[in-house]
């Protein structure tokens, strides 16, 4: 894809995602009612320096009750390059809107990558406003309270940061302060329109509840007896069939806008999982399992839309300082295993391999292993039975049978894998 292809398709995903906002009445609380925005795309004024009309990305022209001419207008400038955004452009569309509006204007640069230092000087200096849009990336819902998202989290969205985070829909820089929704962001660049509202910086954040392994259990529990669960591999598409959620599949891989792998994704207006390609079939479940998580547990009241990365399959703990969105994924992988191995029906099925393997307790615990060849085969054959059986994988059947308190490991060499290390963290959380 050439790179007017390119730019082409972020101007015309910001476009609509800009009327899909003015649909919602979210554009800016106060003054201009979403009839008093009018939104453009390849819009062009005429420039007196060349005699010539200039076209402009995306425009969105705000007008005063009874006014016929535009009391401000917001001139965007669409980059959708893979590298970062060097200070050439943003001077370049410094000086266009310059020769053309002489006030009443605000310029915002909008990209799918990060600017490099030099720009993010630039854009700073000018009181320019810089969004970061992916459309992919999981939307907030807009508050007027204020958001579940620390600015430090939406700040690492737009500037360069040694530690890249998960990928907002939107998220915005200007003057100081930064936004994840488009209605706070429009209303900091015409601060007299405010109407009441703070910027999303410095603790204003509203916290996401904590929620006990307890609680999450039992929300799992729940929706395992609303499918008519009984025994073997849960049955995920009848779970998702039971809460009215549209389950789709895509044999395709798709990235965010940092190039991370997204396994899937949630919609909670549509109802809609959809996941995409993965490599393994227990990985699939669990994303599957995860997704569902963000439904049973009403994570809807923060997000609209919420994908899932790879790393969010590591989000184990609740840790001091670590951003809502993780306590959001905590959440929701603990709630894809308690969903994947229903503590009564694993137990119960633990105990009739146990018998066949003629595996006893010998004073070392129910279940032992160690380096002796004869206890790991045992012991590999009743994971590889469990793990069959429930359709998940053997790491994720090892730690659950430690959680139970079940296991006795005395092997030398026991390296946890990654996907063991997720459900570990399950069971090592700690209240916050």
């Amino acid at each position: 894809m050439n790179s007017t292809s390119k730019g082409d398709r972020l101007e015309d995903a910001f476009y609509h995602y800009l009327l899909d906002q003015q649909d919602r009445g979210e554009l800016i609380f106060g003054a201009y009612p979403p009839e008093n925005c009018r939104i453009y795309r390849k819009k062009a004024y005429y420039c007196r320096e060349r005699e010539a009309d200039v076209e402009f990305d995306v425009v969105l022209e705000l007008y005063r009750k009874g006014r016929d001419t535009p009391h401000l207008y917001v001139i965007f400038e669409c980059k959708n390059h893979e590298a970062s955004i060097s200070e050439v452009y943003v001077n370049d569309f410094s000086s266009k809107i310059g020769r053309i509006f002489p006030h009443a204007v605000k310029g915002v640069m909008v990209v799918t990558s990060r600017l490099q230092a030099g720009a993010e000087k630039v854009a700073r200096n000018a009181r320019m406003g810089i969004v970061k849009y992916d459309e992919q990336g999981l939307e907030i819902i807009a508050d007027r309270r204020g958001s579940c998202f620390e600015h430090s989290f939406v700040r690492s969205q737009i500037f360069r940061s040694a530690n890249s985070a998960k990928s907002l829909k939107f998220s915005a820089y200007h003057d100081g302060e930064y936004f994840s929704s488009i209605d706070r962001f429009l209303g900091s660049l015409e601060p007299e329109l405010v109407d009441g509202i703070r910027p999303e910086n410095g603790g204003g954040s509203l916290p996401v509840p904590y929620l006990s392994i307890e609680q999450i259990k039992a929300a799992a529990g729940k929706i395992l007896k609303f499918a008519d669960y009984e025994s073997g591999a849960v049955d995920l598409v009848k779970v998702c069939q039971s809460l009215s959620i549209d389950l789709q599949f895509a044999d395709r891989a798709v990235l965010d806008a940092d190039g991370v792998a997204i396994l899937g994704s949630a919609n909670f207006g549509r109802k809609a999982i959809e996941i995409n390609s993965h490599s393994r079939e227990t990985r699939e479940r669990f994303t599957i399992a995860h997704e569902i998580g963000h439904f049973c547990l009403n994570h809807e009241r923060y997000l609209r839309s919420e994908t899932i990365i790879e790393r969010d399959l590591f989000v184990t703990r609740e840790k001091d300082g670590s951003f809502n969105y993780e306590r959001l994924e905590y959440q929701a992988n603990a709630f894809s295993a308690e969903l994947l191995l229903p503590d009564a029906v694993f137990l119960k099925k633990t105990a009739h391999f146990r018998r066949d393997l003629e595996m006893r307790d010998r004073g070392h615990g129910y279940i032992f292993v160690d380096d002796q060849p004869g206890n790991s085969a045992t012991y590999d054959e009743l994971l590889s039975r469990l793990s069959t059986h429930f359709e998940v994988s053997k790491q994720a059947i090892e730690v659950k049978l430690k959680k139970s308190k079940m296991l006795t490991d005395q092997r030398k060499r026991n390296e946890a894998s990654p996907i063991s290390r997720v459900f570990a963290g399950l069971i090592s959380s700690r209240k916050s």
